[in-house]
């Protein structure tokens, strides 16, 4: 018998005995971003309300919801129950108070929302979902050129496009390595050249407007509704959005010390929790985040919180958009994952 069989028997094995017994739930913190439905998500960070509707149902059922901070107190004084669970929602789109707040309230389970507050007040979409659009809901052009730092990129699309971000025809599947590669080079650009981007790619795709679908950054009169009762809470999430392993150490502290009392400031209150952007940090990132009064700091690897795990770089369970059954599934798989 070959490894990779005694592997899938074993991997069988596990998945029955799971069935017959379910593995002992551990404590999760769960990462969301959007409770909406787009034309088009790459990154895979929409849920639809229908599904966040079931999430919150299976929560109810399963597990016992606490707000992010307790949460973190109780696992740090080894009082929080195995079944323990934290909902986070990242990036500050509107949705989060459109969609979500109301399913919330209805379950009665709290959240925290992660701002990076350089965004607040935008007009236009965040600028990777945009990108998206732009990219693969349309037919047009069949070759880009752009320049950036220098650095010259060139894609031949071809006249196969499907124009609908679904199917994966040849065009398609260049279109999509084409998004991933710019947004790659433009997540690594300062805010102001990155807008600038924006606004060239823009002018290239100028048949084709997609915004009006996007979901945009919240106000701060917005923020300051989704935060008025103790439900929502409130946490930094950098100023502009970087990879902070990138930055010098100067800009690495201002981007987070400047988010903290940028939220401070809008909500007339202390802020305690932090999250990387991109789940990225180094060294300089962790100690920064220290200095500036944070709490706990949060990233993206994924597995549940134990007492072992990093206070500051705690981990979560990225979310997708699937029916309450498979979110209830993942939540046992995350549980085993620790």
């Amino acid at each position: 018998m070959t490894i990779r069989s005694k592997l899938k028997i074993r991997t069988r094995l596990r998945s029955a005995i799971h069935r017959i017994r379910p593995p002992k739930p551990k404590p999760l913190i769960l990462m969301y971003h959007r409770i909406a439905e787009p034309p088009v998500d790459p990154w895979g960070l929409a849920v639809s309300p229908a599904h966040f509707e079931e999430h919150l149902h299976v929560l109810r059922r399963t597990r016992q919801p606490f707000p992010l901070a307790e949460f973190i107190s109780r696992l740090v004084s080894g009082t929080l129950p195995s079944n323990a669970v934290a909902l986070t929602f990242d990036d500050g789109y509107v949705d989060n108070l459109i969609a979500g707040k109301p399913l919330l309230a209805a379950a009665g389970i709290p959240a925290t929302v992660f701002l990076p507050t350089g965004f607040i007040d935008r007009s236009e979409a965040f600028w990777s979902d945009e990108l998206a659009t732009l990219i693969l809901l349309s037919n047009t052009p069949q070759r880009l050129e752009l320049v950036l730092r220098d650095q010259p990129m060139h894609f031949d699309f071809g006249a196969d496009s499907t124009g609908n971000g679904t199917t994966l025809s040849d065009s398609s599947k260049t279109r999509h390595a084409a998004l991933w590669t710019i947004w790659q080079a433009l997540r690594r650009l300062e805010d102001e050249e990155r807008r600038l981007t924006m606004v060239k790619l823009r002018s290239i795709f100028a048949e084709t407007d997609h915004r009006v679908s996007l979901g945009r950054p919240m106000t701060r009169d917005e923020v300051r509704t989704i935060a008025r009762d103790d439900l929502v809470t409130i946490g930094a999430h950098t100023v502009t959005h970087p990879v902070l392993s990138s930055l010098e150490t100067a800009a690495c502290r201002r981007e987070i010390t400047e988010s903290k009392l940028a939220c401070e400031a809008l909500i007339g209150a202390p802020v305690a929790e932090f999250a990387y952007p991109y789940g990225d940090f180094d060294t300089k990132a962790r100690e920064a985040v220290k200095a500036a009064g944070f709490t706990a700091a949060f990233s993206i690897q994924h597995g549940p919180a134990t007492v072992v795990s990093d206070i500051w770089a705690m981990p979560r369970i990225q979310i997708r958009d699937v029916a309450g059954h498979a979110f209830e599934q993942a939540l046992r798989l995350a549980s085993v994952s620790g």
